[in-house]
C-alpha cells in the first residue's frame, strides 16, 4: 500500500520529532498498547466480559464506549462490576517492557496518557526522573518542586477507579466534569508536537482525543505524529481470509488520510518490536546539540601549551556560537579552556543562556578511605551520567603522568570512549592532537562509521604546521562533521 496520504517515512519522522525535542516543544501521548507487554489488556479485551453479559458480539461491534454505557444502564448506574474489571485488568509489573523504557528515556518532559495503570510513572522514575502526576483537576493546581516529567492522566487512575472515564456519559460530560484538564490538554496541543504511541484506530480514547485536536485550532494546526502497525497479509488473523485483509487494508488507508486531516502524520512499522529502536534513534538525534569534550593533557606532544589552549578555546567558543551545548568533565589541561571558550561565547551574545550552552561535571574527589576499586566504580558511574546527556563525543589529546613521572595514555579517556560506544553516541576523535585521540582516529580510519564524512575526517589526522590559520581551519572541519549530525542537516 504505497503513497498513502498522511504517511511519513521513519527517517523524516525521527529528524522532525528530534528537532521538536531540541526546541523543548515535544510531548508524548501514551495509550493502552504500551502497557500490554506488561500483561495489561487492550480496550477490546477489557470490555469483552461486559459485551458477553449483554449478549453482544464484540467482534462485530465497533463502538466499545456504547457497550460500557449499555452495561452501566443495565446495572441501573452501579459501576461496581466495571470498576472491578478495570482493577483486575491492570498489572504494574515493569519487566520486559522495552517500549515504555524507551519512552521514559526520551528527553521529553510532558506526557499524557489514557491509561489507568502506573507503569509509565514507574518507568520514568526508574530512568531517574522526578515525576509529577496529575490524576484529576484538583492535582493541576499544585506542582512538585524539581520535577522533570509531568504525567497527565486524563481518563483517571486506578487509585480513584470510580472517577475513571470509560462510559459514553463519561466521555460526553468530560469537559464539564474536568474543565481544567481539558484546558491543559488544549494548551499543549497548541504549544507542543505530540507523538501518539499505543493507540489503535478502534481505540475510543483516540477518537475522543482527535475531537479535541480538531477543536483546538482548525486552520493552523501543529504537526503531530502517531506510530501504527501496517496491515500485513501474513498476520494470523488474515489466514485464509483474503476478503478481510483487503477490507482492512483499504480502511487503514482511509483512516491514515483522516488522521492527516487532524494534522497527525502516520509512521508505519511492520512490527511493534521496531518502536523501541525508533525511539532510541530519536533520543540520540535529539541529543546531537549536546557535545561532550573528552580530553586531558600532561604532555602537549606536537603542540605548545599556548597553541593547545587556543585550539580548545576556539572549539568551545565556536560550538556555543553555533548554539550547541558544551559538556565538560574538567579534564586536566582541557576543561579550563573549554569553560573559558564557552563562557566567552555566551558573554559575547545577548541571546545565549548558561544553562542551555554549558554543562559542567567536575569529577568528585576521591575519599582517602576508599579502596581503588570503589573509586573506579564511582567515577565510572559519573562518566556514564555525563555521556548519557550528550549526543556527540569529541576526543582530544589524552595522556597523563603516572606517580613515577612517566607519560602514559589516559585510561579514563579510553573508558569514556567505551561508554560512548556502548551508548551508540556519535564519536569524533581529533587525531592530530595525538595520544588517545590519535589511537581512536587510527581505529576509526580503519573502519570509518557512515556518519563521518571521509574527506573531512581525513583532515583530522595531522596538522603539518601549527598556526593560527591551521587551528581555525581544524575547528571549522570539526564543526562541519558535527553539524552534519544534527536533525536540521542529517
Amino acid at each position: 500500500m504505497a503513497d498513502i496520504i498522511g504517511e511519513i517515512s521513519k527517517e523524516d519522522f525521527v529528524k522532525e520529532y528530534a528537532l521538536n525535542i531540541q526546541k523543548k516543544e515535544a510531548a508524548i501521548f501514551v495509550g493502552a498498547g504500551t502497557s500490554m507487554p506488561s500483561g495489561n489488556l487492550s480496550w477490546m479485551e477489557l470490555i469483552k466480559p461486559l459485551a458477553d453479559a449483554l449478549q453482544i458480539n464484540i467482534n462485530s461491534y465497533n463502538d466499545l464506549v456504547d457497550i460500557t454505557q449499555y452495561f452501566l444502564n443495565d446495572q441501573a448506574g452501579n459501576r461496581n462490576f466495571i470498576n472491578d474489571r478495570i482493577l483486575d485488568s491492570i498489572s504494574d509489573q515493569q519487566h520486559d517492557n522495552k517500549t515504555l523504557q524507551a519512552i521514559a528515556e526520551l528527553p521529553v518532559s510532558t506526557f499524557w496518557t489514557t491509561n489507568y495503570d502506573h507503569l509509565l510513572e514507574k518507568y520514568l522514575e526508574k530512568s531517574g526522573r522526578k515525576v509529577d502526576t496529575k490524576r484529576n483537576d484538583a492535582s493541576l493546581t499544585n506542582s512538585i518542586r524539581g520535577r522533570d516529567a509531568t504525567v497527565f492522566k486524563m481518563h483517571g487512575d486506578k487509585d480513584d477507579v470510580n472517577d475513571t472515564v470509560i462510559t459514553r456519559d463519561d466521555f460526553m460530560n468530560y469537559d464539564e466534569k474536568h474543565p481544567n484538564m481539558s484546558t491543559a490538554l488544549r494548551g499543549d496541543f497548541i504549544n507542543k508536537t505530540f507523538l501518539f504511541i499505543g493507540y489503535s484506530f478502534n481505540d475510543p480514547n483516540l477518537n475522543y482525543i482527535l475531537g479535541k485536536v480538531k477543536r483546538t485550532n482548525t486552520t493552523n494546526q501543529r504537526r503531530h505524529f502517531c506510530i501504527v502497525k501496517r496491515i500485513q497479509k501474513n498476520d494470523p488473523i488474515y489466514q485464509d481470509n483474503d476478503q478481510k485483509f483487503q477490507q482492512d487494508e483499504v480502511l487503514q488507508k482511509y483512516k491514515v488520510a483522516d488522521l492527516n486531516g487532524y494534522g497527525i502524520k502516520t509512521v508505519f512499522v511492520d512490527s511493534y518490536d521496531e518502536i523501541p529502536s525508533i525511539l532510541q534513534d530519536i533520543k540520540l538525534k535529539s541529543l546531537c546539540n549536546n557535545v561532550f569534550i573528552s580530553g586531558s593533557i600532561e604532555d602537549y606532544k606536537d603542540f605548545d601549551k599556548s597553541s593547545a589552549d587556543k585550539l580548545i578555546f576556539k572549539l568551545a567558543y565556536s560550538l556555543v556560537e553555533k548554539n550547541f551545548k558544551v559538556i565538560s568533565g574538567f579534564g586536566l589541561g582541557v576543561g579550563d579552556n573549554v569553560i573559558n571558550g564557552a563562557l566567552q561565547a555566551i558573554d559575547d551574545s545577548d541571546h545565549r543562556s548558561l544553562d542551555d550552552n554549558l554543562s559542567l561535571f567536575p569529577f568528585p574527589m576521591a575519599d582517602t578511605n576508599e579502596r581503588t576499586d570503589e573509586i573506579r566504580a564511582r567515577w565510572a558511574k559519573y562518566r556514564n551520567k555525563i555521556i548519557s546527556e550528550s549526543g556527540i563525543c569529541l576526543f582530544l589529546f589524552g595522556n597523563k603522568k603516572t606517580v613515577d613521572g612517566k607519560t602514559v595514555l589516559a585510561d579514563g579517556m579510553m573508558e569514556e570512549f567505551e561508554i560512548a560506544k556502548s551508548m551508540n553516541k556519535f564519536i569524533i576523535p581529533v587525531g592530530f592532537t595525538k595520544s588517545v585521540a590519535q589511537k581512536l582516529w587510527d581505529k576509526f580510519n580503519h573502519e570509518l562509521p557512515n556518519y563521518l564524512n571521509p574527506k573531512d575526517f581525513q583532515k583530522l589526522e595531522k596538522i603539518t604546521e601549527i598556526s593560527e590559520k591551521s587551528i581555525n581551519e581544524s575547528v571549522q572541519t570539526i564543526l562541519k562533521l558535527i553539524k552534519r549530525l544534527t536533525p536540521q542537516n542529517s
